[in-house]
């Protein structure tokens, strides 16, 4: 559990905190919650959340694939960042979910309790959005989680493009599946791909729209081989990636010849190891701005308080509530 350290950041956009996303720390309360029967509250179509690398799943005694380290704790905190983003006021209208839902191997029991964990966000009427990661496996995870991944153009993929007010979604499936039974398993090892026909179908229909699109995958888009695509494409105002459970601010570039450039941003885990939290995207008019929500930090794994490093709290304390922009004119 992280130090009582309760401070408040100034500075936060006011439309960011009249959703609802407090400043608190680790230890302090993160907003207030909806009393017993009280009204809905509204939902804003150009607020949404981005979350990724959750890890859910069953007891780490009764996986049956399992790595070095236990993460029992990981359920109990993906609920309590669920809980934070109900309590936001209005509530996002969608939430996108860039893959590693599974904790490890992708067992059928791990996508059944991200079903359980997730629904309260179906019920308030928040629309979820799902791609694949690479502790994920398609077969189980469409099977229990099929209503939250949309309809996909590319066979055999979890790719798809939701089209909000002021831009479009754009969610890539980069997952190469994992063999849990082989020696090398692929899991945490980089191995990553979007496929010839995926390839393909994104060419064309970045070809083919005139809106802005902010492009996501669980892989960042230089391991995809995809990253001069995204500088030079005028439609793409950004790409966001999951995978590495931490915040990672990244300048893409065209070339030394051309100023063209976007950021590609990484975004933490919903509750593993490292940054623990997610993001909150608000678009304004020609641009998309993004914040950091961070309620923790712990690696290798999550201890108790009398051992925690002080340097996790000051990560916690500096890194929430920060900012970033997507602009949509690549030039602006």
């Amino acid at each position: 559990m992280a130090k009582e350290v309760c401070l408040t950041r100034r500075g936060l956009l006011g439309g960011f905190a009249a959703a609802g996303i407090g400043a608190a720390l680790p230890g302090c309360p993160a907003g207030p919650s909806r009393p017993a029967g009280e009204e809905p509250r509204g939902i804003d179509p150009d607020l949404a959340v981005v979350m990724s690398d959750l890890h859910v799943g069953k007891a780490w005694a009764e996986q049956k694939f399992k790595t070095d380290r236990s993460y029992d704790y990981i359920n109990d905190t993906v609920r309590r960042l669920v809980a934070e983003i109900l309590a936001m006021n209005p509530l996002p209208a969608h939430v996108f979910c860039l893959g590693d839902v599974s904790l490890c191997f992708g067992e059928e029991r791990d996508y059944e309790i991200a079903k359980e964990v997730l629904s309260p966000l179906e019920a308030a009427g928040i629309r979820i959005v799902m791609t694949a990661g690479n502790h994920d496996r398609r077969v189980p995870m469409a099977k229990t989680l099929g209503g939250w991944i949309a309809p996909s153009p590319v066979k055999g993929r979890f790719a798809s493009v939701t089209r909000l007010p002021k831009y479009d979604m754009v969610l890539l499936d980069s997952l190469v599946e994992p063999d849990p039974s082989a020696e090398d398993n692929g899991v945490g090892r980089g191995k990553c791909e979007l496929g010839e026909e995926q390839s393909k179908w994104l060419d064309s229909f970045l070809a083919a729209t005139t809106r802005p699109a902010l492009v996501c995958a669980h892989h960042p888009a230089w391991s995809l081989g995809i990253n001069k695509q995204m500088v030079k494409d005028p439609r793409v105002c950004g790409f966001l990636h999951g995978h590495n459970h931490s915040w990672q601010d990244n300048i893409l570039y065209s070339s030394y010849a051309r100023k063209t450039m976007i950021r590609m941003l990484g975004i933490p885990s919903m509750g593993m190891d490292r940054d623990v939290g997610f993001a909150v995207l608000r678009a304004l008019d020609g641009w998309i701005e993004l914040m950091h929500v961070e309620r923790d930090y712990y690696f290798p794994v999550k201890t108790a308080k009398e051992d925690r490093l002080p340097l996790w709290d000051r990560l916690v304390e500096e890194r929430h509530g920060r900012r970033v922009s997507f602009p949509f004119d690549k030039l602006a």
